[in-house]
């Protein structure tokens, strides 16, 4: 792991003793713990000099932007336009996702960590996630009838071929499925950033694996609805 990203590697807003403390065995969804917040792990901001723009102004850390870009390639060539809805976050957007829209819309914090990770625990801060929607399904973007999208069904079959994977599975004790969301795991580094994430919620490649043979069995579907 490269010394500028490790450096970052401590819960939010930790001290330097709450650094120290072991990763948790379990995810605890009901409460707040120095490591976790209702399920959340906490996770470093990359530095800005090591993000690249992958489309829409969005931006990954570098390595993971060569594999986007490279399944974007590999997905056009099947007919399936992926697009980068929301790459890397800072807290003070994730402030504003988290606790802002938490305000407006009446929910507990408990209720919004659900669907949302609260600053300085989000896969975003690290370069190493990305939502993604369908070029021509843009209806169900952040929708989890994204996965019966083209694009969603492209990604269930290919996504782990350049080192994706679902961070939000059906199997997830603590957060929706969110099938548009994806983790780059495909060198030391960002194994090493989701290494407890991937030990907490085994079972993501077998799921893989069982919405595929899933997916075979259905038609793809076609929208005539018009973006929200």
């Amino acid at each position: 792991m490269s010394p500028a990203f490790s450096q970052n590697f401590k819960p939010s807003g930790s001290s330097q003793e709450n650094s120290s403390i072991d990763p948790p065995t379990s995810l605890d969804c009901s409460t707040v713990t120095p490591y976790t917040f209702y399920g959340h792990l906490p996770y470093p901001e990359v530095p800005p000099q090591n993000l690249v723009e992958v489309g829409n102004s969005e931006r990954l850390e570098r390595s993971a932007a060569i594999s986007f870009r490279q399944m974007q390639i590999a997905a056009a060539r099947d007919g399936v336009t992926l697009v980068p809805l929301s790459g890397f976050r800072d807290r003070a957007l994730q402030t504003e996702l988290f606790y802002t829209i938490a305000a407006q819309r009446g929910q507990s914090l408990q209720q919004r960590a659900r669907v949302s990770a609260p600053p300085g625990h989000s896969e975003h801060h690290t370069g190493y996630a990305i939502d993604i929607g369908d070029g021509v399904d843009s209806w169900y973007d952040f929708s989890q009838d994204f996965e019966r999208t083209a694009a969603g069904q492209w990604l269930m079959k290919n996504a782990q071929n350049y080192g994706f994977e679902l961070s939000f599975t059906r199997n997830h004790p603590c957060v929706s499925y969110e099938p548009w969301h994806w983790r780059w795991v495909g060198d030391a580094d960002s194994q090493f950033v989701f290494q407890t994430a991937r030990d907490l919620v085994p079972g993501i490649r077998s799921e893989l694996q069982e919405i595929e043979l899933q997916e075979r069995s259905q038609p793809k579907i076609k929208s005539t609805h018009t973006p929200h």
